[in-house]
């Protein structure tokens, strides 16, 4: 599979790079919390069709990954998405891959498979090959974390989590979805997403 052994220099050089650039805190939003989410109608790897309209009324993660970058590859080794999601069973967790299949990042469904099976990820993974869902939802890295409410409103976009490090002391989706469950507002709202950049 291409690119996923990286050596530990490109990482801490990756980390070296991507934390100026895409650090945590507050941040302006692209899509503003409260407006509309963009409806999508994506393919997963089975080739089966996945609509965000056809999961109105439920609490959705969207999570843009990318196995080649190594923010998405460490969450995936640490378990943060998968263990984050089993805390919230009624919560539908999916994965957009926006990568263009033009990059040297993307992946055929076969390998993609592989790397969801090593790495214990069962949720669903849509690709977004023409980038059209990820430019509506303003994802910028990987990963770029959006909780959808029930009425189809964006109720918290932007990071994972406080630490690109790997050593976090917040993690905001959880949090949010916490929040959500409970009746409440998510509260931040919005922070700077920090990772790779999407590969449109």
């Amino acid at each position: 599979m291409p690119r996923l052994a990286e050596s530990r220099t490109a990482l801490a050089a990756a980390l070296t790079l991507a934390i100026p650039l895409f650090g945590c805190g507050p941040s302006r939003a692209q899509l503003a919390v409260g407006e509309p989410a963009p409806g999508f109608a994506l393919q997963d790897l089975d080739g089966h069709e996945v609509s965000l309209a056809g999961l109105r009324g439920r609490i959705v993660v969207l999570e843009w990954a990318n196995p080649n970058c190594p923010f998405s590859r460490g969450h995936a080794e640490r378990k943060t998405m998968v263990s984050t999601a089993a805390r919230h069973p009624e919560v539908v967790w999916l994965a957009i891959n926006s990568t263009h299949p033009s990059h040297s990042d993307h992946l055929d469904p076969a390998a993609y498979k592989r790397f969801l099976a090593e790495h214990g990820i069962g949720y669903p993974v849509l690709l977004d090959p023409t980038g059209a869902t990820g430019h509506a939802y303003g994802a910028r890295t990987t990963p770029h974390m959006f909780v959808i409410d029930k009425d189809g409103k964006v109720a918290y976009q932007g990071a994972i989590d406080d630490d690109p490090r790997g050593h976090p002391s917040v993690n905001y989706v959880d949090a949010a979805l916490t929040a959500l469950e409970t009746g409440h507002a998510p509260d931040p709202a919005t922070t700077r997403p920090y990772g790779c950049s999407v590969k449109y």
